[in-house]
């Protein structure tokens, strides 16, 4: 799997060390009836928190509201089971915006939008047939209705 990852390290509150290892995952293997395949790809990857004596964790999530923990504070979103205060959220979001500046995600971004505009461009010519109904998606000219 051809990868390309930013990483960081931040502090919890008691102050331990914990090295937050974001990924762009640019190639990965597909099993395929027992041939293995490479196949191109631009996907974000797992956030994952190494913390020395503590398994590995996975899984970046923010919370919609701050979720107040009474040792902690105020918890803004979590790895795994690592809770992440408001500071850490912000370098965790850096290194997602570092990896957004990757020419592959930005190839991918641009022809994400392309393909949006042209799905609107096909949609907009389809609507505007006086046969197609907006009811049942096909061109019925308005019989759907009126057998109702």
């Amino acid at each position: 799997m051809q990868t390309h990852k930013a990483t960081t390290t931040i502090k919890t509150t008691k102050g331990t060390s914990v090295v937050v290892t974001a990924r762009l995952v640019l190639a990965k293997t597909i099993y395929a009836d027992g041939d293995n395949i490479t196949v191109d790809c631009c996907e974000m990857g797992l956030v994952t928190a190494d913390i020395s004596g503590h398994p590995q964790q996975a899984g970046y999530r923010e919370f919609a509201k701050p979720i107040d923990h009474p040792d902690y504070g105020p918890l803004h979103g979590c790895i795994g089971q690592l809770g992440l205060t408001a500071h850490n959220i912000d370098k965790v979001k850096a290194l997602i915006a570092e990896l957004q500046q990757h020419p592959a995600w930005i190839a991918k971004q641009a022809a994400i939008a392309k393909n949006q505009a042209a799905i609107a461009t096909a949609e907009e010519a389809r609507n505007a047939h006086p046969g197609y109904c907006q009811r049942c998606g096909s061109y019925c000219w308005g019989d759907c209705e009126a057998n109702a």
